[in-house]
């Protein structure tokens, strides 16, 4: 998914009256759809990370789930930039909304990297 991120930003940060900017931009949000659509599969699957932390770290649950519930939301930001990307929006606010969604992504990614280094790092003591 990192690839496809760095390339919508590459995309959304183009001149806007460069050729084919709100297509190619298009096209790069089509391909982060695709990323984040298997992200969510493969880490909310039976064998994926989110239950195998369920499993070796069930004292984070509630940070496991928020991290699974931001799936949805996520996935809908996307859509939404798509279908302004195929519509008429103004260029600006197109850009804007492009890059208020990679920041929700970047956040996403972060906030599943601090659950993992939290379940497979940490010392939580006791002995």
């Amino acid at each position: 998914m990192k690839e496809a991120i760095s390339s919508v930003e590459i995309a959304a940060s183009a001149p806007i009256g460069g050729p084919n900017w709100r297509s190619n931009l298009q096209t790069e949000l089509e391909s982060l759809r695709i990323a984040l659509a298997q992200h969510v599969k493969e880490v909310e699957g039976a064998e994926g990370l989110l239950a195998q932390l369920r499993d070796d770290a069930p004292r984070l649950i509630n940070k496991i789930d928020r991290v699974r519930d931001e799936h949805p939301e996520l996935t809908q930001q996307v859509a939404d930039a798509i279908a302004s990307a195929k519509g008429s929006s103004d260029a600006e606010d197109l850009r804007s909304q492009v890059l208020a969604v990679l920041v929700s992504i970047v956040r996403h990614r972060q906030r599943g990297a601090d659950l993992v280094y939290e379940g497979y790092n940490v010392d939580i003591g006791g002995g």
